[in-house]
């Protein structure tokens, strides 16, 4: 069993070039809530459902979000009414938000609310929330105005200037990870932190309380998302800065130090050097790509 630390863009990627490996239910996947929104009555997870579409075969993965051959009607028509939408939702995405919605209305938790929807999807791998609390990523803009994480990239596409980088739970509360999703790390094989924004999408992840210590106790592999001091995709540059870490590879190793025992930077990110890095080409422009990259971190793991 090998568990992966996701957001929604890049590690859905790696993932994809894992399942050419592995069954997939020898894949858990602790998927980042911080992005979560509330949206038109309904309880959005756009990472997580990244996340279920790829295993259910249905994601468009032209976009890396929503559902392939999904239709728009709604989200326009209520365009025209005047309202639009923080994100763009098709019927089908629409329809996977509406049934979370109402489990969670029923009393369930997120963690459940998500395993009946991916066994309704006929999903074998265990995708699991990271967090059963509503935990919210902010941007701090220059005046010191709190913006959410999706108004800031989806919305402004990331066109604002930011100083700092807030993490609020809606009780107040220390975040909590889901019990399921410690589980998972400490029952695996081994761990594999994405190659995900390190801000918002792997660090929520990390910043729930007793993921840190499980991932110390397991043999943990992570993925630089940058190639000099760019990402290789999204907004992360402006994030490290703005959370306090230098937008490189060797940022992105100082906030994952203490618990990966391997850091693996892309044989192009020649201008930036973190000492023991394991150099691997980290594009996956493709299926073949994505699984020759999968192969060579597997190997990196300790035979049991």
């Amino acid at each position: 069993m090998i568990t992966v630390l996701s957001g929604g863009t890049g590690t859905p990627k790696l993932l994809r070039g894992l399942r050419q490996i592995l069954r997939d239910n020898e894949l858990s996947v602790i998927v980042n809530t911080g992005e979560d929104l509330r949206m038109s009555g309904h309880y959005v997870c756009p990472d997580i459902d990244t996340v279920t579409y790829l295993f259910a075969g249905l994601l468009n993965t032209d976009t890396w979000w929503g559902i392939k051959g999904d239709t728009m009607h709604t989200y326009h028509a209520m365009e025209r009414l005047g309202y639009k939408e923080p994100l763009p939702l098709g019927e089908q995405d629409r329809a996977t938000n509406i049934a979370r919605t109402a489990y969670l209305d029923a009393g369930l938790r997120l963690t459940d609310a998500v395993r009946k929807i991916t066994d309704a999807y006929g999903i074998s791998a265990r995708i699991i929330p990271m967090s059963d609390q509503e935990i919210t990523t902010y941007v701090v803009t220059e005046d010191g105005t709190l913006m959410h994480y999706q108004e800031y990239w989806v919305g402004k596409r990331g066109n604002v200037p930011i100083k700092g980088i807030v993490r609020k739970a809606a009780d107040g509360a220390v975040p909590a990870a889901s019990p399921e999703a410690i589980s998972a790390i400490e029952e695996s094989d081994g761990v594999i932190i994405g190659p995900s924004n390190p801000v918002t999408s792997i660090g929520p992840i990390l910043e729930c309380s007793g993921i840190r210590e499980a991932l110390r106790k397991q043999f943990t592999a992570a993925v630089s998302p940058f190639i000099g001091r760019r990402p290789v995709s999204g907004p992360a540059a402006a994030l490290m800065t703005a959370w306090g870490y230098e937008p490189t590879s060797l940022g992105t190793f100082q906030v994952y130090s203490d618990v990966a025992d391997v850091f693996i930077q892309d044989v192009r990110d020649t201008e930036i050097d973190v000492p023991g890095a394991v150099r691997l080409d980290t594009m996956m422009t493709n299926v073949k790509k994505a699984e020759s990259l999968a192969w060579d971190i597997l190997s990196l793991f300790p035979r049991r």
